[in-house]
């Protein structure tokens, strides 16, 4: 079992944007597609009084973002038992897909070996 996971937190995004449920879920689905994933179901959850959590069941394990707008942060968590590249290639699309977004700190890891 191989598995790669990334996790980063963006910053600069403008409040609105990380409170707009319709912008958080197109970079979801725009890192899905960037990685190369299998879409098997995306959900969102809004808080009170604000923020977004969103997270996606994809063939080769999850993609999950929370968003923090009265702080202009994002943390997103990418896990892969595919392609390593496809978490780089997510991450880059959700940096991509937010306006102002800068990604402030990325811990890419891989986990596991490849079997025999």
């Amino acid at each position: 079992m191989r598995l790669t996971v990334g996790l980063a937190i963006f910053e600069d995004i403008a409040a609105g944007v990380l409170d707009d449920e319709a912008a958080i879920k197109a970079a979801l689905e725009r890192a899905i597609e960037a990685g190369g994933f299998t879409l098997y179901d995306l959900r969102l959850v809004r808080f009170s009084p604000q923020g977004i959590t969103g997270a996606a069941i994809v063939g080769e394990s999850h993609l999950t973002i929370h968003t923090w707008p009265e702080e202009r942060k994002l943390f997103v968590d990418v896990a892969s038992c595919g392609d390593p590249a496809g978490v780089d290639r997510a991450l880059d699309a959700i940096e991509k897909a937010l306006p102002g977004a800068r990604m402030s700190e990325v811990e890419v890891r891989t986990l596991g070996h490849s079997p025999p």
